[in-house]
């Protein structure tokens, strides 16, 4: 099957959505299927994969994010067109979907109306309004919307979208998230950022964004260091517009590490004894998935998509947006090195059996069959 796939960035640009789109190529090339990708250029990066086309693309006042002009001048026969948003790279998508008579499937990867804080000069009320009724106008026009949850369906629904849903999460590469190597990854990690090797390390990895509450993440940590023999230290892995205001402020045994290439962010999960999470805007946490994967328990809030990534009380906590809970579940874990191992094994086993990428990859070639056929 010959599939295409477009997006509104890609490699060489970080996300969640970057990442999970990478290894589904990948998987899906290894299944016998040749994929292409079209996405915005990026100044500076040239792709070595032939199969890669960019458009022309201009900066934007988010970091490093740029904006497609979706200018197309070639486009291979395809069987199928996947699109991994509904702006202005998915429009091209849907009409060269409709000109080329082939099936249009969409991942809805991002609760959009959670970002509107970035549209400053709109108010929120008309903003959402709008991006609904976009959503849903969007969707109207596919043969397939991907959603990555159960909760991310439901939204849909509500939003009016009638289109068939199937609900498949991002899968997580198990081959580079192994634990063979893990010890070694663990004490390199820890020399570089001169983590002591009996300290307890609180890992968090993902955009640092107003978005993803890291401010939560900060406060809880503040009260949370006092009396601990050995000492916690919290290790933030990622970067975003938060980065350079947060990295100013001196904080004892917070390290920030700024932005990690993937897949090598994939070993900074071996540092961490617990992995915490503070974002309410998942449709999914890829990075949760990714840290069950290496064995870490999760403490997050309770909130979006994670409902269906943590099995609360069996491999992590997902608790009340409080930081008093927030604090005694952290707690409970820091003290207690027998109920770590517990729920890190049964969360490497559950990250086995419901995200490994390979897994996903066949489920989507089916759901992809079935369109074609």
């Amino acid at each position: 099957m010959k599939i295409a796939f477009f997006a509104d960035s890609y490699k060489p640009y970080l996300s969640g959505v970057t990442n999970s789109m990478e290894l589904l190529v990948k998987e899906l090339r290894e299944l016998g299927h040749r994929v292409y990708i079209f996405a915005p250029r990026y100044p500076h990066h040239v792709d070595t994969d032939p199969d890669i086309i960019r458009f022309p693309s201009l900066p934007t006042r988010y970091p490093k994010f740029r904006l497609a002009i979706p200018y197309i001048h070639r486009l291979p026969e395809v069987d199928l067109i996947h699109s991994h948003s509904p702006f202005q790279i998915g429009m091209l998508a849907r009409y060269v979907a409709h000109r080329r008579h082939v099936p249009l499937v969409y991942t809805f990867h991002t609760l959009f109306t959670r970002y509107l804080h970035y549209a400053k000069f709109v108010p929120e009320p008309i903003s959402k309004l709008a991006m609904v009724n976009y959503i849903r106008e969007f969707c109207r026009r596919t043969n397939l919307i991907i959603a990555p949850s159960k909760m991310s369906k439901r939204v849909l629904r509500v939003w009016g979208v009638k289109n068939r849903i199937e609900v498949v999460p991002s899968g997580v590469d198990m081959e580079r998230v192994s634990l063979a190597n893990a010890e070694e990854q663990r004490k390199a990690i820890r020399k570089k950022y001169k983590i002591p090797e009996n300290a307890m390390v609180l890992l968090y990895v993902g955009r640092i964004t107003k978005e993803k509450n890291i401010g939560f993440l900060l406060r809880a940590f503040e009260r949370l260091t006092a009396g601990f023999s050995p000492p916690v230290y919290l290790l933030l892995v990622g970067g975003g517009p938060l980065l350079e205001a947060l990295s100013s402020e001196k904080r004892e045994k917070v390290i920030l590490t700024g932005e990690v290439n993937y897949p090598e962010v994939l070993s900074y999960y071996a540092v961490g004894d617990l992995f915490v999470f503070s974002s309410t805007t998942e449709t999914q946490g890829l990075v949760l998935a990714e840290a069950k994967a290496l064995g870490l328990p999760v403490v997050a809030l309770f909130a979006g998509g994670l409902v269906e990534t943590v099995r609360s009380g069996e491999d992590g906590y997902l608790v009340p947006r409080n930081l008093g809970r927030f604090l005694e579940h952290l707690r409970r874990l820091i003290d207690d090195p027998a109920l770590r191992l517990k729920l890190g094994h049964s969360a490497r086993l559950d990250a086995l059996d419901r995200f490994a990428s390979g897994k996903i990859a066949k489920r989507m070639e089916t759901l992809y069959n079935s369109l074609v056929a």
